[in-house]
């Protein structure tokens, strides 16, 4: 069986077909879910109930019904002829009706046309049922006119629904009432329906193709309902895609912003660890030059008065001295590697020879005299072994 491509996204995968019907006197209801897998149409579902004014609680409202009204309250009455104007078959069936009170759809045969009518106010009632329950209708036919959606794929000559005979052969009546108690299997492009649930299939398969050929006032209206369905579900659907969207790109710009803001944060943290490094370098830097200066004026100073205190000391000796060493503030001990450099503060090692004692003498006690010095203490005096009078003095400065 193929059926035109409606609109799949709007329309879904599952349907329901629901016949409102008369047995003994009593109103009833038969429900059919229809569903679209790769395989085809299947029967998902099934029901024959007692109508109380509402259907069973275990139906998805949320779904597309169609609905067939095929009550007592629906006449149907067969015609000779199949004029394309429904005025002229509408005055054959029911002449002289106020067609303003009625919904009306005529099946129109090779030779035969059936007319069904039933009043809107009956039609609005039903509809109000639905409304209430949060159904929302997706089509409208009545009495057995759906049927023509599947006689050319039903191979019988004769084809039962719940309370109904529909001849195919037109050389007699159409439509017969009989009760059918028997469940009979229609097989329709390999799909197994009852005869309990025919009509629904039908108005479920008109819903897909969409291309029904029965005309009247119910036709119109049925594709308002149709025309209402789709609005609706492409509302609430299109609202859910694009509230979808809306929050991928929410979400997108989150993720995003807290990839870049991790970067700015980084990056701005990284700077203020660079600003906060050129800080420490400049003052490092600073205190270096200042160290610098000290240093330079430490060892101008060192280096000016070391000259000058040598200067004062060399001019003192005699001829018989011969000076061999002189230390400004001399080591403590041996330089070693990662150690620090200890030296005595305000001392001068004098080493040399002497040829006279006295001038040595002499010598010392003129080094005394001199106002910066504090004292002067022999360290070493006698023979060396090239048998000269060796010596070594320690001065300390004031």
């Amino acid at each position: 069986m193929t059926f035109l491509s409606l609109t799949s996204l709007l329309l879904g995968k599952q349907y329901i077909g629901i016949e409102h019907f008369t047995l003994n006197n009593e109103d009833k209801i038969a429900l059919l879910l229809v569903e679209k897998k790769k395989e085809g149409l299947v029967i998902a579902k099934k029901d024959r109930v007692t109508y109380n004014q509402k259907v069973a609680d275990k139906w998805d409202t949320k779904l597309p019904f169609f609905l067939i009204i095929n009550t007592n309250q629906v006449i149907q009455k067969e015609v000779a002829g199949t004029e394309t104007s429904d005025e002229k078959l509408l005055h054959k069936a029911f002449p002289n009706t106020n067609w303003e009170e009625f919904y009306v759809e005529i099946w129109r045969l090779k030779t035969r046309s059936l007319v069904a009518i039933t009043r809107k106010t009956y039609v609005d009632e039903i509809i109000s049922q639905y409304e209430k329950q949060k159904i929302t209708l997706a089509g409208i036919s009545l009495g057995i006119c759906a049927i023509s959606e599947i006689t050319d794929y039903v191979n019988e000559s004769i084809i039962y629904t719940n309370h109904q005979a529909i001849a195919k052969e037109e050389e007699q009546l159409i439509i017969s009432s009989t009760a059918q108690d028997e469940v009979i299997n229609y097989n329709i492009n390999d799909l197994e329906i009852q005869n309990r649930h025919l009509l629904a299939f039908s108005g479920v398969l008109r819903l897909l193709l969409n291309n029904s050929a029965n005309s009247g006032s119910v036709t119109s209206y049925s594709k308002g309902l149709q025309d209402a369905w789709y609005q609706k579900q492409f509302f609430t659907k299109g609202l859910k895609v694009i509230i979808g969207i809306v929050l991928t790109i929410l979400l997108l710009n989150f993720v995003f912003f807290t990839h870049y803001y991790k970067l700015a944060q980084e990056s701005a943290e990284t700077i203020l660890v660079n600003q906060s490094s050129q800080e420490d370098v400049s003052k490092i830097k600073q205190r270096i030059i200042v160290k610098q200066e000290k240093v330079k004026n430490s060892l101008g100073k060192t280096d000016s008065q070391s000259s000058f205190l040598i200067n004062e000391i060399a001019k003192e000796i005699p001829t018989s001295i011969l000076l061999t060493e002189l230390t400004y503030h001399p080591l403590e001990k041996k330089i070693k590697a990662e150690e620090p450099v200890l030296y005595t503060y305000k001392v001068i090692t004098v080493m040399g020879t002497t040829l006279s004692n006295d001038d040595f003498t002499h010598w010392i006690e003129n080094i005394e005299r001199i106002k910066w010095i504090d004292k002067v203490l022999i360290t070493h005096f006698g023979k060396n072994d090239l048998n000269e009078t060796g010596f070594s003095i320690k001065i300390t400065l004031k």
